[in-house]
């Protein structure tokens, strides 16, 4: 997946989750649900980016 597609989905998710905070609450079993979706999509992004920085050193 393109970085710019990750950073959209990972924005789309953060979206989600403040919506479904507010409407369910944060022990919503929903909201921890798409929480932990979205520590997915940011522990991806980041794999990605250590492996660029050890690439370049």
């Amino acid at each position: 997946m393109r970085e710019c597609d990750l950073r959209r989905l990972i924005e789309e998710t953060r979206s989600r989750l403040f919506k479904s905070a507010a409407k369910n609450g944060l022990d919503s079993q929903v909201t921890i649900d798409i929480s932990q979706e979205l520590d997915v999509l940011i522990n991806c992004i980041q794999r990605k980016h250590y492996k660029e920085n050890q690439s370049h050193s």
